[in-house]
């Protein structure tokens, strides 16, 4: 009986096992299936979260989302970190191709890895470089009949404060202008000419003077000094002499009290140095980057000065034109210095033996100059730029020029590397740039673009320059028309650097002592680093500038400009105590990064285009230009026709884009729009350049073929005009024909301006 209930338990026992297997099989199956259903559901959350949130960043503007915080870090930028790295890079002369510029650059580029760049490198470009003799300086002798030496200009200025003696302090001269012995006849040979400029040039020939065969003396300002020199050399003269005239640079006297050490104003040893060549870059690659490879033109070809320039200082300067006898010179040429102002030739009876020479041994030789680039990747668009730039290289000490903005450039790198060490990251990739050799002729930053022009030209969104933060209190706008309305927006920001509120309210009590309504809006013109973006390949640009308060002093620029005496007392006693004036260039800079760094929609002004665009036409109809074209080309208005058709174009595009920004949420469509934004200024960009001007592309916005540092608006045009009324009638003929063919591409270039921003599908 025991065996069979066992038996029977058994079996009712593997029974009850089966079923329940089953039934926990069963159970166990749906189990797994719900494990693996919840495992699917929480994966695809994941992916619908990380999505999400790369959608997200696709389209959100992190300039409005971070608005509170924009304003915050503003504070970030510090005064004593700009002290004291300014006190380091201005502690040596750091010309372009020395030791002490080549340390700089390391030291910069490794300031950028400290602060946690994702790239920082050195770039290297070997370039013609131009050198004074260090052992056998440049000179300026007045001779006796008896060939005795009477007089000998300085060739450095005099060391006026314990820290302005190097031993390496660069001599005085005028890079590139080539070595030479010019001398005059006895009692005769130089001439007075102004400034230097065209119209100098033109009323002394008005005044029956002929400069051919002469030495003539100029004094800095106004123009380029590149353009006083190629303006001698075209009206035959054998030699330049360059001062800075006490009108200009000494306003309250040249006793020592008054000037440097004790004031901002220049003493009379000071000598401004500076380059001689009209073009951008290394003259020996004209349009390519002087690479290892590159191939180079011989340096008899290459576009340098064909006569002998040096520049003295005045009171050396007071020693010459004190001599002078003839004509007297025009009352509006008459500067500061106890002298007559004579035009010469002719010297004063008492002088009649006497001989002026002019001997320069400068030397060139092709030199490794550096640029340092460093990024950080943006993350929504890595492959869009906006960069910001500043040159390294200095004639001297070259505290305000190109220190402040310098010291402003690693300050700025600072506080962004900071923001990016706690997980910020812009939008669009950051350039930060210390460009080698712009003094000699913006070689670096050329040379540069010329390496990378087709990328440039497809992805940089904007430049800013920052090569002189601060030579006074006031913040001058130069830049490209769209920037302008930016550039306002982030003044209202900053803080004031005098006793505004803000750098925009200080900005529009200046020029309302002006009689203006508004801040100035200024084009560019050349001389700094943003020419090649610029003028080469229409990149959007802008050139941030704290300028001297013209309502008080009307000079042209800094005294000390390009002198022994722009050094770091010079700084921190006179021109910006308290550093408040490069922390409010800083300030400008970083937000201005930001704001094109990490807007949705890029912050274009394009409405401003097309209204210098037509201010620029307005002026040939003001001084008697318009009708003149309108002979030589009976389709002339069709440009002003084109103008006002893009005119409309983009206000039409303003609107629309208005309508419609808040509720962008298509990230093909914003990056379609700002591609059409961005490319705006690309259009105007000849690829042959401007007549005669193979290096300057930009049809609209640059500099005067007459003043490099001028901006000129339809630049082509006015070079055409020049002297047309002068030519004889088969030289006329071909150049009716070239200001046709002008006209007309530029007619063109407005109409394809105009069809960039219609709808994206049509063609």
């Amino acid at each position: 009986m025991f065996a069979q209930k066992s038996g029977l338990s058994i079996v009712a026992t593997a029974v009850a096992s089966l079923l329940m297997g089953v039934l926990i099989g069963q159970h166990s199956s749906s189990i797994l299936k719900d494990l693996n259903h919840a495992r699917v559901r929480r994966h695809d959350s994941q992916e619908d979260s990380d999505g999400w949130n790369h959608f997200r960043r696709l389209v959100q503007d992190k300039w409005k989302a971070e608005f509170g915080y924009n304003k915050e870090i503003i504070n970030l930028i510090n005064t004593a970190n700009m002290e004291n790295d300014l006190r380091e890079l201005s502690r040596r002369p750091h010309m372009a191709g020395t030791e002490r510029d080549d340390q700089i650059a390391r030291m910069i580029q490794r300031r950028f890895v400290e602060s946690g760049f994702d790239t920082s490198e050195l770039v290297p470009y070997n370039v013609l470089l131009s050198f004074p003799n260090q052992s056998n300086p440049n000179l300026i002798t007045i001779t006796d009949g008896l060939d005795n030496v009477v007089f000998r200009s300085k060739f450095k200025e005099e060391p006026l404060h314990e820290e302005d003696e190097d031993p390496e302090f660069v001599h005085s001269f005028c890079a590139y202008t080539p070595p030479g012995d010019v001398k005059t006849a006895p009692g005769v040979g130089v001439i007075y000419v102004n400034y230097g400029r065209v119209e100098d040039f033109d009323k002394l020939k008005e005044l029956g003077i002929d400069v051919a065969g002469h030495i003539v003396i100029a004094r800095y300002g106004k123009i380029f000094r590149g353009n006083k020199v190629n303006h001698a050399e075209q009206r035959g003269a054998k030699g330049v002499i360059l001062y800075s005239d006490p009108r200009d640079v000494a306003l309250e006297g040249g006793e020592p009290q008054e000037v440097y050490p004790n004031t901002l104003w220049l003493p009379g040893s000071g000598m401004e140095r500076g380059k001689t060549i009209r073009v951008d870059g290394d003259p020996l690659t004209p349009g390519w980057p002087s690479t290892e490879h590159a191939y180079r033109i011989n340096e008899e070809d290459a576009a340098v000065p064909g006569i002998p320039c040096q520049p003295i200082g005045y009171d050396d300067a007071r020693v010459i034109l004190g001599k002078l006898d003839g004509q007297r010179a025009p009352k509006d040429w008459i500067g500061r210095l106890d002298v007559a102002y004579n035009l010469g030739p002719q010297m004063t009876p008492e002088f009649r033996n006497h001989s002026i020479r002019l001997q320069s041994n400068n030397w060139r030789k092709i030199t490794r100059s550096y640029n340092v680039v460093a990024t950080i990747r943006g993350e929504v668009e890595p492959d869009r730029y906006v960069l910001i730039g500043n040159h390294r290289d200095a004639w001297g000490y070259g505290a305000v020029d190109p220190g402040s903005g310098t010291a402003q450039l690693l300050e700025t790198a600072r506080v962004l590397g900071e923001l990016k060490k706690q997980g910020w990251r812009p939008r669009r990739t950051l350039a930060f740039c210390s460009w080698g050799a712009e003094e000699h002729g913006i070689i670096g930053s050329t040379e540069w673009v010329q390496e990378h022009v087709e990328k440039l030209a497809e992805r940089a969104v904007l430049y800013i320059n920052t090569d002189v933060c601060a030579s006074g209190p006031i913040m001058n706008v130069f830049s490209s028309p769209l920037i302008w309305d930016a550039i306002l927006d982030i003044s209202k920001m900053v803080p004031g650097v005098r006793n505004g509120e803000t750098i925009y309210d200080e900005m529009v009590a200046y020029y309302a002592l002006r009689n203006m309504s508004s801040p100035e809006m200024v084009t560019l013109g050349g001389g700094s680093d943003y020419a090649p973006f610029s003028f080469y390949c229409g990149i959007p640009s802008l050139d941030i500038w704290f300028e001297t308060d013209k309502n008080k002093y009307d000079i042209t620029i800094y005294p000390s400009y390009h002198t022994g005496y722009d050094t770091f007392h010079m700084m921190v006693n006179h021109i910006d105590p308290g550093f408040r004036i490069v922390q409010g260039c800083g300030r400008v800079a970083l937000l201005t990064l930001k704001y094109f760094g990490d807007s949705a929609i890029l912050p274009y002004s394009l409405e401003r285009f097309p209204e210098a665009a037509k201010r620029s036409l307005g002026a040939f109809k003001s001084n008697g230009s318009r009708d003149k074209l309108v002979k030589i080309y009976d389709k002339y208005p069709l440009l002003e026709e084109s103008v006002d058709n893009f005119t409309l174009a983009t206000s039409a595009f303003v609107n629309k884009l208005k309508d419609k920004k808040n509720s962008l949420k298509d990230p093909i469509m914003i990056r379609a729009i700002n591609d059409q934004m961005m490319k705006l200024e690309r259009v105007f960009v000849l690829p042959a350049g401007l007549p005669g001007r193979p290096e300057t592309r930009h049809a609209i916005f640059a500099p005067s073929l007459f003043d490099d540092y001028a901006s000129s608006g339809f630049p082509g045009i006015a070079d055409l005009l020049y002297e047309y009324n002068t030519l004889l009638p088969h030289a006329r003929q071909d150049k009716e024909k070239e200001i046709m063919r002008h006209i007309s591409d530029l007619t063109i270039l407005f109409q394809r301006a105009t069809g960039l921003l219609e709808d994206f599908h049509i063609i």
